[in-house]
């Protein structure tokens, strides 16, 4: 059987993808992307699925949201 790869970013990496995405197609930071997301603005969060499946590897008591 073949292995699944893992990746194991750190929250750099993870805040820093999130940054450009957010930054490339949206426009915005991802502080705003999240915060506009938590706050039902997202227009087509289907669009920014892997973002948000980003926002979800940080823990919930990650300084990103606790500013938000």
């Amino acid at each position: 059987m073949d292995k699944i790869p893992v990746l194991n970013w750190t929250r750099d990496e993870i805040l820093t993808r999130m940054e450009a995405g957010a930054q490339f197609r949206l426009h915005m930071s991802a502080a705003e992307f999240v915060r506009s997301y938590r706050e039902g603005r997202t227009e087509d969060p289907g669009q920014v699925a892997d973002l948000l499946a980003l926002a979800h590897l940080l823990p919930d008591d990650d300084p990103l949201f606790v500013a938000l």
